[in-house]
């Protein structure tokens, strides 16, 4: 289904996938909001016959809108989305991440207040494994949702809902800038723009869990990282970054402690996660030292398949075990 030429939405999900069955719990996440009329989902494929779209609605959901565009490189697959959206505010989703009912009420209240991108809270929902609890913390414990509200600096551009209008005047550099750790957030404050955390607002966000994939995830996201800064960067600068990558898990470890401890205290931390945490920095570090030396590879391919179907990876086997 799709939106009429008069329809009204009040806020857009992006979400790239290969099939329609692979987001299906996301739309129905999405069709369970208590706004659920006011929002659009605007799925990315390659092929819309392939996508295999059902008949019918999804919950209240207002809208499934369809854009045919390859999903590599991603950023550019999902900046496609952005460009299509009908709302005057789009969030990039994931398709292993989950909204609470109220999620999109208390985003659409928060900016209401004049942010121009707020971030939600992101809860891990599969807590079993240190394995998963790594990833979450490394990748979002900074934004757990016994964090506190207020604004930010860095936010994401995963999840975070921001002004439609805002990123499509970033042009042309709109694909680049929503891959993860892109000078987004940057250049939007830059431009004068504020963000804001909005814990009420709430997603579940699976991890891998099972350590063959996890290791390679890591890696991949660090040579990603190093690949993309090697791209942007003066020759000097990343001729720095490669001797000081000895530093990088280090920093990696720091930045992630504070959301480490605040769970520790907590008391819902697998046994061993401090374990998986250096392990992770430590093939983070790895990645971005090859991304920076020889470039991202089949780095992006690779990835692609974890972030379509990460599901398949949360279940803990054998070695997630050991890592307890």
């Amino acid at each position: 289904m799709s939106s009429g030429p008069s329809r009204r939405f009040a806020l857009s999900v992006v979400v790239a996938t290969d099939r329609f069955r692979t987001i299906r719990r996301v739309a129905d996440s999405l069709g369970a909001q208590t706004v659920a009329g006011d929002l659009e989902l605007v799925v990315v494929c390659p092929s819309a016959e392939a996508l295999d779209l059902p008949d019918g609605r999804f919950g209240d959901l207002g809208s499934v809108r369809l854009v045919e565009h390859p999903l590599l490189p991603l950023g550019e697959a999902r900046g496609a989305g952005i460009r299509a959206a009908a709302a005057p505010l789009v969030v990039i989703g994931e398709t292993h991440a989950f909204p609470h009912p109220d999620w999109a009420e208390h985003l659409l209240a928060a900016h209401g207040k004049g942010w121009a991108v707020v971030m939600p809270a992101v809860a891990n929902a599969n807590p079993g494994t240190a394995l998963s609890w790594s990833s979450y913390l490394i990748d979002y414990g900074q934004w757990a949702p016994d964090a506190e509200p207020g604004e930010i600096n860095h936010p994401p551009s995963y999840h975070a809902a921001a002004e439609t209008a805002v990123l499509l005047r970033l042009g042309r550099r709109l694909g680049e800038l929503v891959e993860p750790g892109s000078a987004l957030a940057d250049t939007l404050r830059n431009e004068g723009h504020r963000f804001f955390f909005e814990p009420r607002a709430r997603i579940e966000h699976l991890n891998l869990a099972q350590r063959g994939p996890w290791l390679h995830e890591r890696f991949l996201g660090g040579r990603l990282l190093g690949a993309a800064r090697r791209a942007r960067w003066s020759l000097p600068r990343t001729l720095v970054y490669v001797v000081g990558v000895p530093l990088i898990p280090v920093v990696r470890y720091l930045r992630t402690r504070p959301a480490l401890e605040r769970s520790a205290v907590s008391g819902s931390l697998a046994p061993r996660t401090r374990l998986a945490v250096m392990g992770a920095c430590l093939a983070w570090a790895a990645g971005e030292l090859v991304g920076y030396v020889a470039g991202s590879g089949n780095a992006d391919a690779a990835m692609l398949q974890y972030e379509l179907h990460k599901a398949r990876y949360t279940v803990g086997d054998s070695s997630a075990s050991a890592a307890r």
